[in-house]
């Protein structure tokens, strides 16, 4: 009996003793994880770099994730080098939607490829929706879209003014384009949204011109905004005073390449924007664009200081 005891007293100090140091290392492990932990902020819009043309990713809550819109015109494969490899940098394996403003090829390039590569089992993404505007007549990209969509066993969704979708706290209007519209012109009749979240207000323009700017001011009651995606990658027919007048954004994103060849963005557009006491950001300068929103700041960081 008192040899069986005295084991259970050897067996409880080989006890303490291995049980000290794993807890130091459970204490060192959890140290680095706190120096290297970063709080996610409740909304993070990310304008990539994709030459010419447009890709934003949306994180909400880190819970839902957005693509607006995903192509360029100088860059090939930009689904399968840019977009994908940020959204697996990101932790993201589910866009829970793709919205597309217009079926231009510097907007939709990318998103062909991935919609592609998911109906392949090429990737880890999957895809929940693919969000079109509502033209009455469908033009080629529009239908290659769809299918493609089809093909991944992607859910379509055709928007039009007036409609609304929410993501948790956060709310996407879309403004633009007006029931009926046919979709012949598909800058002009472009998808508009606008994002709320809190305080916090995002206008994505998609590539319309000042034409549909006046009828936007004409049909929606447009205030101040935060954040604003400059239509149709700077453009001198675009963005201009009257708009900027009432939208008054704190902070403007242009996506452009340095290598276009149509101006991009234009002496004009910038010169209206300075006027308007915008801060610009261009991803041909800057590279990608991070906005992060949290309660009522917004920050931004530039990839490369300009």
């Amino acid at each position: 009996m008192m040899y069986e005891k005295r084991i259970e007293r050897i067996q409880r100090v080989r006890i303490r003793r291995w049980k000290l140091p794993m807890l130091c290392i459970g204490m060192l492990g959890f140290g680095i994880w706190l120096l290297g932990y970063r709080a996610r902020p409740n909304l993070r819009i990310a304008c990539l770099d994709v030459g010419q043309g447009d890709g934003i990713v949306l994180e909400i809550e880190g819970t839902w994730n957005l693509l607006i819109d995903g192509g360029s015109s100088n860059q090939s494969a930009v689904g399968q080098y840019q977009i994908l490899p940020y959204l697996k940098s990101r932790g993201i394996s589910r866009l829970d939607g793709i919205f597309i403003s217009h079926t231009d090829g510097d907007h939709i390039s990318g998103t062909e490829e991935i919609l592609e590569y998911v109906g392949k089992g090429l990737t880890s993404i999957r895809v929940d929706h693919l969000i079109l505007p509502d033209w009455e007549e469908e033009p080629e990209n529009y239908l290659k879209l769809r299918e493609l969509a089809q093909t991944a066993d992607v859910q379509v969704l055709q928007v039009k003014a007036g409609d609304r979708i929410c993501y948790g706290n956060a709310q996407l209007d879309i403004l633009w384009p007006e029931k009926g519209a046919v979709g012949e012109d598909v800058n002009e009749e472009a998808m508009v949204m606008e994002l709320e979240y809190g305080k916090f207000k995002g206008l994505f323009t998609g590539d319309i011109g000042m034409e549909t700017e006046k009828k936007l001011q004409s049909a929606h009651r447009l205030e101040d905004v935060d954040f604003l995606k400059v239509a149709h990658h700077g453009s001198r027919y675009s963005t201009g005073e009257e708009f900027l007048n009432v939208v008054k954004p704190e902070l403007a994103v242009i996506s452009c390449s340095a290598s276009n060849t149509y101006g991009h963005p234009s002496p004009e557009t910038l010169r209206r924007l300075e006027n308007a006491g915008t801060e610009i950001c261009r991803t041909d300068r800057s590279g990608a664009v991070i906005v992060e929103v949290d309660e009522e700041k917004m920050k931004v960081q530039r990839f490369v200081i300009d």
